[in-house]
């Protein structure tokens, strides 16, 4: 794959994403929930990445924010401040919650019996899809957005010099109890429960396709994979400096990508993209 040059770089602005690692307790560990992207999507075609997408407009609305179980003030305080995206944080958190129910089912915070039965949550995800707000669609169902199950895990963004580019919030939240997921077959073709090490095994031998913050992400994992869900998420509420990583692309002859470095890496300081 080839890097863009610097002055069309320049024109690629990232857009604001959230994705969520969705946790529960497993046979030999700590397990977390990746879906595959469909061969036909657009970006990461065939990759298996944890339930995500772009922030969408009404995510940030009054509707949204009135359904929510934090207050704004809170939101900020809790997400907003450490990740460094301030008083966006709520419409961050609800495009989390958004997304995960629209790609694999899931109602996070939703008590046990609470959720909507399977045709039911299946027409809820389908107005989604049809592009419904997620505040008219908890109303439908009687629930609330349970922001408060999301914790905030890191945040990247995607590397100057590719043509899509995100910036994205990555939180953490156990998997509701009572509530099994279900890929959309749309966006999604296939969904799995995953132990930290064996995914990360797998994807070494070219079996579990993953991309580069992906891949970090799931190492993150690895010091709580022996563990369970409540070690990892007492860790991540005390974290306070989850500022914003920016990768940077090591290009070759002929713009091609060779590398992608995070700060710290050798070369990561002088890397530059090619000029236009």
């Amino acid at each position: 794959m080839r890097a863009l040059t610097a002055d069309l770089a320049a024109s690629i602005h990232p857009r604001p994403a959230a994705t969520t690692l969705i946790l529960r307790d497993g046979g030999a560990g700590l397990e977390v929930l990746m879906v595959r992207r469909s061969l036909e999507a657009s970006f990461m075609p065939g990759a298996y990445v944890f339930p995500g997408g772009a922030v969408d407009e009404a995510d940030a609305s009054e509707a949204c924010l009135a359904a929510c179980d934090e207050s704004s003030e809170m939101l900020v305080a809790r997400i907003g401040h450490p990740t460094q995206v301030g008083d966006r944080a709520a419409a961050f958190a609800v495009a989390a919650l958004r997304e995960t129910f629209e790609e694999c089912g899931l109602w996070l915070g939703a008590r046990a019996g609470q959720a909507p039965g399977e045709v039911e949550r299946e027409r809820h995800r389908a107005r989604l899809r049809d592009g419904a707000a997620l505040a008219g669609v908890a109303a439908a169902a009687g629930l609330g957005l349970h922001t408060s199950v999301l914790q905030p895990w890191s945040h990247w963004v995607t590397p100057l010099g590719l043509p899509k580019r995100f910036d994205t919030l990555f939180f953490v939240a156990p998997c509701p109890p009572g509530q099994r997921p279900r890929e959309d077959a749309g966006e999604t073709t296939s969904l799995e429960w995953v132990f930290p090490p064996e995914a990360l095994a797998r994807h070494a031998e070219g079996g579990f396709h993953m991309e580069f913050a992906t891949v970090n992400t799931v190492r993150s994992l690895l010091p709580f994979a022996g563990g369970g869900v409540g070690a990892l998420l007492e860790h991540a509420r005390a974290l306070r400096d989850l500022g914003p990583l920016h990768p940077r692309l090591r290009v070759g002859a002929g713009g091609r990508i060779e590398k992608v470095l995070l700060p710290g890496d050798p070369g990561y300081e002088e890397a530059t993209l090619p000029a236009g």
